[in-house]
């Protein structure tokens, strides 16, 4: 058993986000097959969020910092602390950019191996560099930083393929998903939320899960259901979530003539997504760019056809035609017809939401994924950092 330090972003989970799933559980179950688990988080300074211990092995520190620029800083105090006092016998960092920039620096101070994660298929990814000016610079440091990490564990077999291309050894390479659990995907009724929703006006719905951001590329989506609303009117698109794109969403909605037919749900606790997803009729992602697609997989799981973009992650939870359809990303014209034929083709569309229920459980098997993340933390601590 080792002791893992690591070093990440999601301040949420310290607030109990019951939107997002179970990332609280998770670590919980990372710490349960591990000496220790030490986490130090970014955190906005006006939160002002406190030391926090989830169990007699699990500690996690946010940073509470200005901006994420000084997280740098703050992570490495922080972090320098620790190690002092105790030792670690391997870094984790959530991505090859600030966190991994930390865990980098970490291992030249203190000679621990580092792991550095990636769950966005970012390596000259044209989508994912023109989202955020800042992804310029990403671009560049995260191909800086892959070649000096000790072990890689990406979400995608596209992303490990890329990696291999740039000469990355492919003993560092292990691809993980992000773990996610049948619950109750595929146990539970959607009659409830198709009569809140659809009532006597609809009689198919369309269901998109996701943050409301340029990555989800949900303004294709919308074009597509204009489409899909000439041909069959009596559809209904809803959309769960909420994100800084909502406004300009909601006003493109009502520039195609959708608000009749489109429901915008608001963040759902993640407990009653499998509701939502027994509901619907097809489900769409209309992503440009993605890692492990988790909103994807409970799909799947729930029995659902799904139409999605080609992008990373996609090849591994779907069989194009057998499973569900993949796109062109911002091929709105491609999507609609997918969409309509489902909705047209309902005994078809059961047949590819069952295949896809097979094919996807056996991609995550009960644990799989954290036993190979624990595996893999293992195996890095093995690794001797050279002096």
């Amino acid at each position: 058993m080792v002791n893992v330090l690591g070093i990440g972003l999601d301040y949420l989970m310290l607030l109990d986000d019951k939107v997002r799933g179970d990332v609280r559980e998770r670590q919980l179950e990372y710490a349960k097959r591990l000496e220790s688990l030490t986490l130090i988080v970014y955190s906005p300074k006006e939160l002002g969020l406190k030391n926090q211990k989830w169990a007699d092995n699990l500690w996690i520190y946010p940073t509470n910092s200005k901006n994420k620029m000084a997280f740098i800083l703050d992570a490495l105090k922080i972090a320098k602390k620790i190690c002092r006092a105790r030792k670690r016998d391997v870094i984790t960092t959530e991505d090859p950019f600030t966190t991994g920039f930390v865990g980098y620096l970490l291992k030249r101070k203190f000679k621990i191996p580092l792991n550095v994660q990636m769950h966005i298929d970012f390596y000259d990814n044209p989508y994912w560099i023109e989202d955020e000016k800042i992804n310029r610079v990403f671009n560049k440091m995260g191909k800086w930083l892959v070649k000096r990490a000790d072990t890689l564990r990406m979400g995608t077999s596209r992303e490990k393929k890329k990696l291999e291309n740039i000469g990355i050894p492919v003993e560092k390479l292990y691809v993980i998903p992000v773990d996610s659990k049948p619950g109750n995907f595929g146990r539970v009724s959607g009659e409830q939320i198709r009569n809140k929703y659809c009532k006597n006006k609809f009689n198919k719905m369309i269901l998109f899960v996701g943050r409301f951001t340029r990555q989800k590329d949900i303004p294709t989506l919308l074009r597509t259901f204009s489409l899909v609303m000439k041909n069959l009117p009596a559809t209904l698109l809803v959309l769960v979530g909420t994100g800084k794109e909502e406004n300009n969403l909601k006003t493109l909605v009502d520039a195609l003539n959708l608000t009749q037919n489109t429901i915008f749900a608001g963040a759902i606790p993640h407990n009653l997504i499998p509701e939502y997803l027994a509901a619907s009729d097809v489900f769409v992602v209309p992503s440009i760019f993605e890692g492990t697609c988790i909103a994807l997989a409970e799909a799947a799981m729930s029995g659902k056809p799904i139409v999605s973009t080609d992008v990373a992650g996609v090849d591994d939870l779907m069989i194009n035609g057998k499973t569900g359809y993949i796109v062109r990303q911002r091929d709105y014209r491609e999507m609609a017809e997918k969409i309509m034929y489902l909705l047209n083709n309902p005994q078809k569309a059961k047949n590819l939401g069952e295949l896809a229920r097979n094919y996807v459980e056996r991609q995550f098997d009960e644990n799989k994924d954290i036993d190979g993340l624990i595996n893999l933390w293992e195996h890095t601590a093995e690794i001797k950092v050279k002096k």
